[in-house]
């Protein structure tokens, strides 16, 4: 299945706690495009933003970007490699349910294990975005994204299991999924033979990231290692096989612009940074989409975030203009004046010496709140007095 064209550019969250991606979707495309012998490179990215849907991983097939697991999955298949290529109707009804459980039950299990415990969230959770997001983004990105998993993670409830212990329902449905993926496994190498399907790749990125050791609060580990140690030997094969097939070439590295090539090549680093502005600028004001995704629905909502994201532009350079004026308006007037803190009234200035400037014909010594002159004849005087008297 190996072709001529250029390589398929995958843009995934990084790597975190010893795998190729801390998000299991991501992972899976990951695992799909090795298991499949396609040719790709696989870019880290922790910008969402890039995908027309908001979210990673994003494929990009020239200049055709597919966003989403089951889209890039299915766009895989399209082009040729399609790892269920000999299941049968059946197999395949049995292959999305099974992934639609991983994806729903078992993923949410995974959600509740990495935000909601505690000891997780602050030692674990927090320090592995902390690596992959900006100095800014890291302050708010982790919090904005337990906020979405606190709403979807609400509708589940305390319940007993099987010793009579409170525990969280996700629990109670990530041992359902366990247990039905090892009684589909059995003793076979895959979930259906010897050669590995769409749902392996599915169920490994998703079971390797539950059988995580490193957790602070690993519940999901214990429940796999005591309970379902057929899926861990499943985990650790799928880890071997994997390596036996063609890793993902190296990325290739943008061009840095650092002090050396600016000094190495003024002209060219400038130029190249124009550039870049320039297309910053036309993304930002562009309110027409620059290709169409294939899909009416996908196009309108794209068209609708450039709109938006042209109006909160414009609305914060207004704001940005105002406040510029009121300030130059402000100084303009003498309004505010920003004096020195070594600026002083010229009636008040005296030297080290006690010398005052209105004396000119000997010194003056201050006195409490008036000042003491003496003449060049030694007569003492106060201020206010003659110097005849």
């Amino acid at each position: 299945m190996a072709s001529a064209q250029p390589p398929f550019e995958l843009f995934a969250w990084g790597p975190a706690w010893g795998l190729d991606s801390f998000d299991p979707f991501c992972m899976s495309v990951q695992c799909y495009l090795s298991l499949s012998c396609a040719s790709w490179v696989c870019t880290k990215s922790s910008n969402p933003k890039i995908s027309p849907s908001g979210e990673l991983p994003l494929l990009r097939d020239g200049t055709i970007p597919v966003a989403g697991r089951a889209n890039i999955i299915r766009h895989l298949k399209r082009k040729g490699f399609d790892l269920d290529a000999n299941l049968t109707p059946l197999q395949l009804a049995q292959s999305a349910s099974f992934i639609n459980l991983i994806e729903t039950k078992l993923y949410d299990s995974l959600l509740h294990t990495l935000f909601m415990d505690a000891k997780n969230y602050s030692e674990d959770t927090l320090r592995v975005y902390s690596k992959q997001l900006d100095f800014v983004r890291r302050f708010y990105v982790p919090e904005v994204l337990k906020k979405r998993v606190v709403g979807r993670l609400a509708g589940y409830r305390m319940m007993l299991d099987h010793n009579q212990e409170l525990v969280n329902e996700v629990y109670l449905n990530a041992k359902d999924v366990f247990q039905a993926l090892d009684d589909k496994l059995g003793d076979q190498l895959f979930f259906f033979g010897d050669k590995p399907t769409t749902l392996d790749a599915v169920a490994y990125a998703h079971l390797s990231l539950h059988a995580l050791p490193l957790l602070t609060n690993p519940k999901l580990h214990a429940i796999l290692t005591f309970s379902f140690p057929n899926l861990i030997a499943y985990i650790t094969r799928m880890q071997a096989a994997l390596t036996l097939y063609p890793p993902p070439s190296p990325s290739p590295m943008p061009p840095s612009l650092h002090i050396v090539s600016i000094l190495s090549n003024p002209s060219g680093a400038f130029s190249a940074i124009a550039a870049d502005v320039s297309r910053r600028w036309s993304a930002l004001t562009s309110e027409s989409a620059p290709e169409s995704f294939g899909d009416p629905a996908l196009d309108a909502r794209e068209k609708k975030k450039r709109v938006a994201r042209v109006e909160t532009f414009w609305k914060w350079m207004s704001v940005l203009g105002a406040v510029g004026f009121f300030v130059g308006y402000v100084f303009a007037n003498g309004i505010v004046e920003l004096r020195s803190g070594d600026d002083k009234d010229e009636h008040d200035v005296e030297d080290y010496h006690g010398n005052h400037p209105d004396d000119a014909n000997g010194d003056a010594v201050v006195d409490g709140d008036s000042f003491v002159y003496v003449d060049k004849n030694g007569n003492v005087f106060t201020e206010g007095e003659s110097k005849e008297e």
